[in-house]
Order: C-alpha cells, then structure tokens, then sequence
C-alpha cells in the first residue's frame, strides 16, 4: 500500500516516489510506513469531525431538533444531524455551525458539548445548538431559548435530500436513523441533556467508544462499545 501522502509525490514526481516499508520507527511503539531512502513517516492518525444537534424551542416551550435526511452515501435516505470532518484554520464549535448551515441551511449558536464518541478512524465532537434566525446570530446570547411561533426557515444543502424539524414523540424509528451515533445522540439530548441545557445546568458529556478489535487474519474482528 502505498500511503496516500506519498501518492502525491508519485503524481508530481515520480522519479522521486518514496520506498516505503513496514516497520516500527526508533522511539516508537507502533509499526509505521516508513520510506527506506530518506526516513519519512507516513503518520495515519483518525480524522476529527464535527457537528450539533440544532434546537429550536417553539411557541408552547416545546423541544424541536432539526434533522437531515441524507442525499449521499453511506445511509442515502436515512435520517441524521448535520456532521462533517473539520477543516483547518477553525474551531470545533466553528466546524459545527459551518456544517449546519452546508447540510440544513441553518444559521445555529452552537452551546454546550453533547456527545464525544471514539470510531475507527475518527473521533466525533457534537454539540447542542440553538437554530436563530440569520440576523438574531449575532446579538442573542448563548443559551438563551426562543420562543417563536413558528421556526426560522431551513433548506437543504447538496448532500441532503430533506430537512425537517422534529418533536421528541416525533422522531424517526431507530431503523431509520443513518449511523448508530444518531441513536445516541438523540437519546441522550432527550432524556438528559435537554432538559439540563433548558434549566441552564450544567452536565457531563456523553462518552461512547467503538473500535475493531482483533485481525481480519484472526477471524476476531468485531466492536468494543463502551457507554
């Protein structure tokens, strides 16, 4: 295999491509791609992604989370919150609110983290989120809960096939949800995190793990889920 960074120098220079090989570099405790001629490390380290769950508090003081039915694979047609992988030059909560308005076309105040949940390849921070109107974003502080009659408008973006808001006795069946981690997700924010969030508590994050474990090889391949 050769590593995807080196492929680059394989396209643009080809009589200089790397020679890499498997080994375990000195100070190190992990086997590694490392080139044979110059020494270089392909490091593969997992992605960081970022997204909330926006909330928008409607007329009667009720909860509605704002989801997205996915236009593109994995889990086209399946239901999920607006996530993404981070880019460089921006913070997390930056990361979530520019996804939200990508994926819904929703302008969102990002508020307390929600959820961490360690998956092979890539580790997902999610926030809870207050959907406001694109001029309230501004000047209407964090945390503080709407009270409108009806929600500011949404539309969906290139990679998502419907945008909708849901009440917590509304939501889609389990079966319906895209990945495992909108399940969690949206459990939690309903029987825990909501409900701190509204009463301007505070309240541990969510934490769950799910990782391979074992070697194809082996045969022993499977998930370590840690709530």
């Amino acid at each position: 295999r050769l590593p995807r960074r080196a492929a680059t120098v394989v396209r643009d220079a080809p009589d200089a491509a790397p020679n890499f090989v498997k080994m375990v570099p000195e100070g190190d405790e992990r086997e590694r791609d490392v080139c044979r001629d110059c020494g270089f490390i392909d490091y593969r380290n997992p992605k960081v992604v970022v997204g909330c769950l926006p909330c928008w508090t409607d007329g009667s003081g009720a909860t509605r989370v704002l989801l997205c039915r996915r236009g593109i694979e994995p889990r086209v047609g399946k239901w999920g919150f607006p996530q993404g992988f981070m880019e460089l030059g921006e913070s997390t909560r930056d990361g979530a609110a520019r996804e939200t308005a990508e994926e819904a076309g929703a302008t969102v105040v990002p508020g307390p983290l929600l959820a961490v949940y360690n998956l092979p390849g890539q580790v997902q921070l999610l926030y809870l989120a207050r959907v406001v109107a694109d001029d309230e974003a501004r000047r209407k502080p964090e945390g503080s809960m709407d009270l409108d009659l009806d929600p500011p408008p949404v539309r969906c973006g290139i990679e998502t096939l419907e945008t909708k808001f849901f009440k917590w006795d509304e939501l889609p069946e389990e079966e319906e949800l895209a990945f495992p981690t909108v399940a969690w997700a949206l459990d939690f924010a309903k029987n825990v995190a909501d409900e701190k969030w509204r009463a301007n508590e505070p309240f541990v994050p969510q934490q769950r793990t799910k990782l391979f474990f074992g070697a194809p090889a082996d045969g022993d391949v499977g998930f370590m889920d840690e709530a």
